[in-house]
């Protein structure tokens, strides 16, 4: 799904060339961030496992970090938009607005659960607090700006609330990827609505 996206983005911009590489790019270092520790990925081991010359790495990226970094961003936006496009008739009916935002996130982690499997086990090792970060405190505002239920609780406030949902789905996000998604996305998502609502 990433490459597809990531695709169109560049076709539009005329290039495919560029997409390729970058494609190549991108699946030569979640390679070997499965073999290896971070620390020993060097950009020579990245070109020489996407077939391609450190040239056209630098054309692209100023070092591995930033490979990452532009990667993981480009991931967290397809991701973002897959979530919170606009629903359709078929996600009317008793479940809450919440729980179609939710089923869909647990839906494309399962879509592409190689990748964020590795982003979830090295996250420490990455050094990705802050994007990590980044993209849940901007999924948790679109998401209350996309559902009533979001809002319930006038009470308390909304940084703690924005905390507390954080840490409920991050943690059981990575929970569910770390032990090989024994749940499926219907019966998260239903759970961690429940629980949510009831707190």
């Amino acid at each position: 799904m990433f490459e597809e996206a990531a695709e169109v983005a560049d076709s539009y911009r005329g290039d495919k060339r560029i997409t390729k590489s970058k494609t190549n790019l991108k699946k030569a270092l979640f390679e070997l961030l499965a073999e290896k520790e971070w620390g020993k990925i060097s950009v020579q081991d990245i070109t020489q496992r996407a077939n391609l010359n450190r040239t056209t790495f630098y054309q692209h990226y100023q070092d591995k970090y930033d490979l990452l970094h532009q990667n993981m961003r480009d991931m967290f936006e397809v991701m973002k938009e897959d979530i919170f496009s606009p629903l359709d008739i078929d996600c009317s009916g008793e479940k809450p607005e919440a729980y179609w935002y939710v089923l869909r996130f647990y839906q494309h982690l399962q879509q592409n659960c190689d990748d964020f499997a590795i982003i979830i086990n090295r996250r420490y090792e990455l050094n990705i607090k802050e994007l990590l970060n980044d993209f849940w405190n901007d999924s948790f505002l679109t998401g209350i700006k996309k559902t009533a239920a979001a809002d319930t609780n006038r009470s308390v406030p909304l940084d703690i609330q924005r905390r507390f949902v954080i840490s409920a789905f991050a943690g059981t996000a990575a929970w569910w990827l770390e032990n090989g998604m024994p749940y499926p996305p219907e019966l998260m998502a239903e759970s961690l609505i429940k629980m949510i609502q009831k707190n």
